[in-house]
């Protein structure tokens, strides 16, 4: 019997060793962390861990010195981890408070104005939660008229290489035109300066007929044979 009370007695004290020695690890993280030492302060809450891989308190801080350090990605994933750990709504809502900032920091702009509408179910009166949202949402339609701005810019250069593809082509038809216009063989070429209209030709036709009668008749009246003058046309 006094065998078995010294057992018992044993384990009791094993038991409250390991337990100071969970409380001890997290009470040295959460010193260190308040120090801004947040990489040591993780070693004391997994060293805290250690002993108790349940020991919501370590695994909490743990999320939230790791956050510190800019890992977002594991620590949205810890947050996560944790909810189903948590002891009542005050704790629940403060982890997805935190997940909420997580996310914000990964720019997962939805699923952190969803962690951020949790907190508040759990927690209606936290003032934090509810301003972090606000903030959330405004981000997103921030985002949302960057994005539109963006396509619509997008869309205004595509016009306007389009734009300027149409009127080069139009260029180089014009061009085209030109060129084929000035390679045509030109069929209105000028009248050579000694070339004769029939008119001209016509009318010295017949003062070349009139002279040739009044020499006629100056011939008869002396009485003088000759031969006839022949007139030729010259076109």
């Amino acid at each position: 019997m006094k065998r078995y009370i010294f057992l018992l007695v044993t384990i009791c004290l094993c038991i409250n060793v390991q337990s100071q020695n969970k409380k001890s690890f997290l009470k040295k993280g959460n010193k260190l962390f308040k120090d801004s030492l947040y990489n040591d302060a993780e070693i004391k809450y997994r060293k805290s861990l250690e002993k108790d891989q349940d020991y919501f308190g370590a695994s909490y801080n743990l999320a939230n010195s790791i956050y510190k350090q800019e890992r977002y990605d594991e620590s949205s994933s810890l947050y996560k981890s944790l909810k189903d750990n948590a002891n009542n709504d005050e704790e629940l809502s403060a982890i997805h408070f935190n997940e909420g900032n997580s996310l914000l920091k990964e720019q997962k702009t939805d699923l952190a104005i969803e962690s951020f509408k949790e907190a508040l179910r759990k927690n209606p009166n936290d003032d934090d939660a509810r301003f972090n949202l606000a903030y959330a949402q405004m981000m997103k339609k921030q985002d949302q008229e960057n994005k539109d701005q963006e396509n619509e810019d997008q869309e205004n250069k595509d016009q306007e290489n389009e734009d300027q593809e149409n009127k080069d082509q139009e260029n180089e038809d014009q061009e085209n035109k030109d060129q084929e216009k000035n390679d045509q063989p030109k069929n209105d070429q000028p009248k050579k300066k000694d070339q004769m209209s029939k008119e001209d030709a016509k009318k010295m036709l017949e003062a070349l007929e009139q002279k040739e009668k009044e020499l006629q008749e100056k011939l008869q009246k002396k009485k003088v044979k000759g031969q006839r003058v022949k007139v030729l046309k010259d076109w």
